[in-house]
């Protein structure tokens, strides 16, 4: 079907249940959630029906433009005519900024009885797409500026940048449609190129010939456009920003100039959305521990047993699409929404594509917790701050006194600071705090708590209410380095 019916209709609820589509609104379908290619598609239906439009980007995940420009007519409410939008029609490429991990998806619109590959699946659902459509726009972002006459390395006949793509002047379809897609390009470049005002950046016509034996650009005839143009009879489309503009903003606005011309001559009422792209941030995740939820924020650390669930369940963002969460070293690149058995400490990343725009950290308990902890001493009656995990360097006879510690942790309150490997005199009570007691680097030790058993480097660590290590510095007596002589031992 090339339209919709005034009452659209879709399938759902099972197959031959038919529903009614509400106008205006918007319907999200998610195919193959929680996977690397999580594929996510947008269907805007206007208030009176009319046209429809694909418009895909993203199958190239290094080229922002296309996707970010996608993005935005996710959300329009359209007055008549409608919108199929796939802003990220390949989720691995783009959270790894690689244009194709897997090999280019842009590449596989072939012939294929059978699933060869992961993202084969997503092709195939693409493929659906091109026959519901009237007209179809694939968005990228290639290198310098596609110019008719060689001017420079930048600028000339083989470059994608800034270029509306066609795979042939003209194409008569099996039923007898004949498509004049060199007109309707050169009519819409007429448009846009009057809204850019510097001519180095004005997008010009490139047909690849793709329909020719001897095309000098074989490998359209396995692209995305021309499959639509040869199974659907879907006006096809690629449109190029380059990546040599200055600001994702351009890339943007030009892909946006293009869509928007396109939509007026299908009968779509053209909305422009606003450009404008705040800086991607978290501002919180639920995760649950075992299906227990709990809220968490950028840089807060996550304390689990040895082999307990952790998932990421929502993630609330300033961004509505695009956003994904990966447990660093488990499953795959897309976590949100899987349990996963942590069996050593990790992160969890979060991205508004490719970009990482908050972490949280996952750690086992038992473990030193606080990277932000400060430690307060005194040597000699001087007092000093150290960092958790510093060396703290004492010469024998030096008299040390453990004062207080300092973090960000959500049981600091008042821990304690043991000295391990030494304890106060028989006269004193030994509660396993050591703060305020003068420890002499004199005295006698239990080396077996230094480090590698040398004598010379002993661990003070702070312990909370729970008996939980939270922190520890370390003790070097002497000037001899771990191997060195130390003081008189017990062993």
């Amino acid at each position: 079907m090339k339209w919709l019916p005034a009452l659209a209709l879709v399938l759902g609820g099972g197959a031959g249940v038919a529903q009614a589509v509400e106008r205006p609104s918007t319907q999200h379908e998610v195919h193959f959630a929680g996977t690397n290619y999580e594929l996510n598609i947008y269907r805007v239906y206007g208030r009176h029906d009319g046209k429809t439009l694909l418009i895909i980007g993203g199958i190239q995940g290094n080229e922002p433009g296309g996707f970010m420009s996608a993005d935005f007519y996710s959300d329009l409410t359209l007055e008549k005519g409608n919108l199929i939008v796939v802003p990220r029609a390949n989720l691995k490429s783009i959270i790894l900024d690689d244009r194709g991990p897997d090999g280019d998806m842009n590449r596989r619109f072939l012939h294929r009885p059978k699933v060869k590959k992961e993202m084969d699946r997503v092709v195939r659902e693409l493929e659906k797409l091109m026959g519901e459509a009237d007209l179809f726009l694939h968005l990228h972002d290639g290198w310098g500026y596609h110019y008719p006459k060689y001017v420079s390395k930048w600028r000339n006949p083989k470059r994608f940048g800034q270029s509306l793509i066609t795979d042939t002047n003209r194409y008569t379809c099996e039923d007898g449609t004949d498509l004049d897609l060199a007109a309707m390009a050169k009519g819409v470049l007429k448009e846009v190129n009057a809204r850019i005002p510097q001519k180095k950046y004005h997008l010009h016509y490139f047909n690849t010939l793709t329909w020719e034996p001897n095309t000098p650009f074989p490998d359209m005839k396995k692209t995305a456009t021309w499959w639509a143009l040869r199974k659907h009879c879907t006006p096809a489309f690629g449109v190029e920003t380059s990546k040599n503009l200055p600001h994702l903003s351009m890339k943007v606005r030009y892909h946006n100039y293009v869509i928007n011309a396109f939509m007026e001559r299908l009968g779509i009422v053209p909305e422009n959305p606003q450009i404008f792209l705040p800086k991607p941030q978290l501002k919180y995740a639920v995760v649950t521990v075992n299906g227990d939820p709990r809220t968490l924020k950028d840089g807060q650390t996550l304390w689990v047993e040895k082999g307990d669930r952790v998932g990421v369940t929502h993630i609330q963002a300033n961004y509505k699409r695009g956003v994904s969460c990966d447990v660093a070293g488990y499953a795959g690149l897309n976590d949100l929404g899987k349990a996963v058995k942590v069996e050593n400490d990790t992160r969890i990343v979060f991205r508004k594509d490719n970009e990482p725009m908050a972490a949280i950290s996952v750690r086992l308990e038992g473990q030193d917790r606080a990277e932000n902890r400060v430690f307060l001493v005194e040597i000699n009656g001087h007092k000093r701050v150290f960092l958790n995990g510093a060396t703290v360097p004492v010469g024998q006879g030096d008299d040390l006194r453990l004062l207080e510690t300092f973090g960000d942790s959500l049981n600091d309150s008042d821990p304690k600071l043991n000295f391990k490997g030494w304890v106060p005199d028989s006269s004193d009570y030994n509660d396993g705090d050591d703060r305020g007691h003068v420890i002499s680097m004199d005295g006698t030790f239990w080396d077996k708590y230094s480090r590698h058993g040398k004598g010379r480097s002993f661990p003070v660590v702070a312990v909370d209410g729970n008996d939980q290590v939270i922190g520890r510095i370390w003790v070097r007596i002497g000037d001899g380095g771990d191997d060195g002589p130390g003081p008189t031992a017990k062993r």
